[in-house]
């Protein structure tokens, strides 16, 4: 029987250089899927928790303003005033960072717009001391209704001067006709309100904008015929 003959045949250095390369580029673009989807995950996730911060924090808020004016003898817009950062007042329409409200002669409530959130000074019903409708005190104690971490928002490139994620103003507006609570129709027999409260929040929805947006939380100062 003849002998038989294999060619055998070997992988040139090209082919491995080839192989290597192509495996290289695959690995990089591995990995450089993952740390795309790693940081689109992260900033998701600290915008969603921006923006349940921000949610909760209105809905509570919302509960509080719905008692301004309660328990005053006919309350007016002498009773609550809109203050900017500095705690010069601002007036009716304009947005301001506090707006401080009577809860009786002598004791007051007020909210405030930090760059870390909004704070209520005065938690309890018995609120703070004061004399005058003025900024309170740094010293006044104080619970946050919203927090913003913006520090971390900067750092992970979701917030900017821009988009300003977590950003609050406070108006207080005159509404024409009046405003009656969320869900309750006036009528003739009912005084609507003449004021209503707006809180301007801007959120992680907006996060890719090139100029801010803001969601809006209006509640009506019922107590104020």
């Amino acid at each position: 029987m003849g002998n038989l003959k294999f060619s055998q045949r070997g992988i040139s250095l090209i082919e491995i250089l080839i192989a290597l390369a192509l495996s290289i580029i695959i690995i990089l673009a591995m990995l450089r899927a993952f740390v795309t989807t790693g940081k689109v995950t992260t900033e998701a996730s600290l915008g969603a928790k921006v923006d349940s911060h921000i949610m909760l924090g209105l809905i509570a808020t919302d509960r509080i303003l719905q008692g301004l004016g309660y328990g005053l003898t006919n309350p007016t817009a002498a009773d609550f005033a809109i203050l900017d950062e500095n705690g010069d007042a601002v007036t009716l329409g304009q947005a301001g960072k506090f707006l401080v409200w009577k809860i009786s002669t002598t004791h007051c409530q007020a909210l405030q717009s930090h760059t870390s959130g909004l704070y209520l000074y005065g938690k309890t019903d018995v609120g703070y001391s004061c004399s005058s409708l003025a900024k309170p005190a740094d010293t006044i104690a104080k619970e946050p209704l919203i927090q913003i971490d913006h520090s971390a928002l900067s750092n992970s490139g979701v917030g900017n001067t821009n988009n300003k994620i977590g950003e609050i103003d406070i108006k207080v507006q005159s509404v024409t006709g009046g405003c009656s609570p969320f869900g309750i129709t006036g009528d003739s027999s009912t005084p609507l309100g003449k004021y209503h409260v707006t809180l301007l929040a801007n959120t992680y929805a907006a996060s890719t904008d090139s100029t801010a947006r803001t969601i809006q939380n209006v509640t009506c100062l019922f107590n104020f015929k």
